[in-house]
């Protein structure tokens, strides 16, 4: 077995949505990297067989993520610094280091940094199991 880690610091930074700044630290073989922008990911760390990806996430003061839906994965984001709000659906919630959130696939959601400073965590995504549908040609 080979140990495999990574530091943050040393993983180069892209932009998600247009707005954070996403670093990819781990993924799985089949995610595909729609919601960021960058080159692909160092085929050693897309070693994630359950879990589809593992991100750093800096969200910058007074900015926020607009509104999204996954349709086919679960997230979770764990605070690691930083104060916001958190809308899952029609209910919004302060958020704060510490803090851990659940989002369910087909939830919309958004994130907001209303602080003075970087709004920093983790975001861990997981496959459902369901996939959008093919469309069949005739």
């Amino acid at each position: 077995m080979i140990i495999l880690k990574r530091n943050w610091r040393d993983v180069h930074p892209t932009i998600a949505y247009q707005i954070g700044i996403d670093r990819r630290l781990l993924s799985s073989v089949d995610k595909a990297r729609e919601d960021i922008q960058g080159s692909a990911l160092d085929p050693q760390y897309r070693c994630l067989k359950a879990i589809t990806y593992v991100s750093f996430i800096e969200l910058q003061p007074r900015l926020s993520h607009e509104p999204l839906v996954h349709n086919n994965h679960e997230e979770i984001f764990y605070i690691i610094n930083g104060t916001g709000k958190i809308k899952i659906g029609n209910e919004e919630v302060r958020l704060r280091d510490g803090d851990i959130i659940y989002i369910p696939e087909n939830a919309t959601h958004s994130i907001i940094n209303d602080g003075e400073e970087m709004l920093n965590f983790l975001a861990f995504g997981g496959y459902t199991g369901k996939q959008k549908k093919k469309r069949s040609r005739k």
